[in-house]
């Protein structure tokens, strides 16, 4: 409930983005901010893959000039993954929406029927 109040004015008030993923198995969608200062998306794995470790999610919408400060949505359960540990920039990074946009983050490998959601916020 605290997580929804904290995010309600950018999910009522933000411009919704899909996209898609090379492994069908993942679905990816989120909400910008319309001044592009902070983002939530949702990645979840619906089924098994055909590989183990899917390829990176990319991050549409940001801008491309900002540095954003990615992270686990806090007040969440941390999904169940196939890896023992997660990828080295968990528990956060800070990089380029232009390189969030472009080549992506490696998520941790999550079980199907899993989901992990991201925070996004632009940093001076």
């Amino acid at each position: 409930m605290a997580l929804h109040k904290r995010l309600r004015p950018l999910l009522h008030g933000g411009r919704v983005v899909r996209f898609d993923h090379p492994d069908p198995a993942v679905q990816a969608h989120g909400v910008v901010a319309h001044d592009r200062s902070r983002a939530v998306y949702a990645v979840s794995r619906v089924a098994t893959s055909v590989t183990q470790v899917p390829g990176p999610v990319r991050l549409p919408g940001l801008d491309p000039a900002r540095r954003y400060a990615v992270r686990p949505a806090q007040g969440v359960p941390e999904p169940d993954a196939m890896q023992i540990t997660g990828p080295g920039w968990l528990p956060a990074v800070t990089l380029p929406g232009s390189v969030l946009a472009t080549v992506g983050l490696h998520l941790p490998a999550l079980n199907p029927e899993q989901a992990l959601l991201l925070e996004v916020d632009a940093v001076a």
